[in-house]
């Protein structure tokens, strides 16, 4: 052996002869030194390595673990129980899981959950086993447990048992060993603080609602097409109501108007309030007004011969008996200039001539049914126009 050794020594020492050198590899730190100053690359590459030294150097603060478990093997058997979180609320779910690995040919109990105290056990779930990586099988069980009160809660050691499978297999397994892990220590928050009661709670706060989320695209297009909609159809039914209101009213036939204001002035008990004579003007005034508005003659504007001298050069422009009319116009006129006092009849008979006057002239133009004219009144069919 020492020979042998011997001979493998020149080989080794030839071999790094024939290396080539390394100023940086055998110098000392004060060649190094006077080496980084002559190049300044190996300058940029001394400061990196110091950078890097430094920050090697710190050391990250350790994060706090969000599970707790506990390990233990007995052979090729290994049970690992893992609870997690570590810090929870009151109320909070907790899951807890154990696994158990085993060589083939063997069956595992696992513990009753049911029976640990100040929680409530929900939703176990024990799979079947499955076969392992390395070899063996492997098996799990998970629960849940939500804790009533804060504080620190201790989740009992867990046990479970393990037997060979018999070889018969009506035969009962024997459960004679068994694995035991430690206990673990769950931290449960409250909500209340220092200042909170059990025995005085807080009043009941009105409910917090989440934030709305934003109204899509396609929502707020529709909204403002909606509204669009509402405030055109508002201003359509606007301007349609405005157009009826200002349509003017449809015009008053002439012998209608004419009627009507002799039935109001015949209402007025003119003789017992001394007042004739403004009881003939107004009668007179009424027919002039219906003549002018009927056939556009400006009888209003004339005196009774003025009026009467028209009629006598164009007789075709009133239909009616010139010399009735004549007797009407006169006997007013005595009234209102001569101051004659005339008797209720008189009143009367004038009353009923002005209705029997407009009644024959209107049946007549509507049975010749000229063409009407604005204001109600009626083409001329001759004499002065108003």
């Amino acid at each position: 052996m020492t020979g042998m050794a011997r001979q493998n020594e020149p080989a080794r020492h030839s071999e790094g002869a024939q290396r080539p050198k390394n100023p940086a590899a055998s110098c000392t730190g004060h060649q190094i030194l006077r080496w980084a100053q002559n190049d300044g690359r190996a300058r940029l590459a001394l400061c990196l390595g110091l950078l890097l030294a430094v920050l090697s150097c710190h050391e990250e603060p350790s994060a706090v673990p969000s599970t707790v478990s506990d390990v233990v093997e007995r052979g090729p058997f290994k049970l690992t129980v893992e609870a997690r979180p570590q810090k929870v609320w009151i109320g909070d779910p907790i899951t807890v899981d154990l696994r158990v690995h085993t060589p083939d040919g063997h069956l595992v109990r696992f513990p009753d959950v049911q029976e640990i105290e100040g929680v409530a056990i929900g939703d176990v779930k024990t799979g079947d086993p499955r076969p392992a990586a390395d070899g063996g099988l492997d098996w799990r069980q998970s629960f849940t447990l939500e804790p009533f009160r804060s504080g620190e809660l201790q989740i009992p050691a867990l046990t479970i048992k393990y037997a060979r499978k018999p070889a018969d297999p009506d035969a009962q397994p024997r459960f004679e060993h068994e694995l035991t892990a430690k206990s673990l220590q769950i931290t449960v928050r409250s909500a209340l603080t220092t200042q909170d009661s059990v025995q005085k709670p807080r009043d009941i706060t009105g409910t917090l609602l989440p934030p709305r989320p934003p109204m899509s695209p396609w929502r707020m297009a529709l909204i403002a097409g909606v509204v669009a909609g509402v405030l055109a159809g508002a201003y359509a039914a606007y301007r349609l109501i405005r157009r009826h209101r200002s349509r003017p009213p449809p015009p008053v036939l002439p012998e209608v108007w004419a009627l009507a204001a002799l039935t109001e002035l015949a209402g007025l008990d003119w003789f017992e309030r001394g007042r004739v004579r403004e009881y003939y003007y107004r009668l007179t005034e009424i027919v002039r007004r219906y003549i002018e508005r009927q056939f556009g003659l400006a009888a209003p504007e004339m005196t009774t011969q003025e009026f009467l001298s028209t009629l006598a050069r164009n007789r075709s422009a009133l239909p009616y008996d010139t010399e009735r009319l004549r007797a009407f116009l006169e006997a007013c006129d005595i009234v209102k200039y001569a101051a004659y006092h005339p008797l209720p009849k008189h009143a009367e008979e004038a009353m009923r001539a002005a209705r029997a006057f407009i009644n024959a002239t209107a049946i007549a133009v509507r049975q010749t049914a000229p063409p009407r004219v604005a204001g109600g009144g009626r083409k001329p069919t001759g004499g002065q126009a108003a």
